[in-house]
């Protein structure tokens, strides 16, 4: 009955098509924001560098501290799962 209203085709290979084609754009979807992730950290990491010491204070960090977050790579996140 759920195949009916998923296809209108009577296949049975309607349903898994189905599933196959949203399993896949769940996953584009977990990418993009992946993506979306990592563009945002190496931003982040940037504007470190252009922080004078009072605001890096402000934050706790030294300019040591700050430089070499911002050397980190963008890929290298560990809070990505959040």
């Amino acid at each position: 009955m759920k195949a009916a209203i998923v296809c209108e085709h009577a296949s049975p290979h309607c349903v898994p098509r189905s599933r196959g084609r949203l399993r896949f754009i769940v996953e584009l979807w977990r990418w993009a924001r992946r993506m979306d992730r990592l563009v945002q950290l190496r931003h982040e990491r940037s504007q470190l560098l252009e922080l004078s010491d009072h605001q890096l204070r402000d934050i706790g960090l030294t300019r040591h501290e700050a430089a070499r977050e911002a050397r980190r790579h963008f890929w290298d996140d560990i809070g990505w799962r959040r």
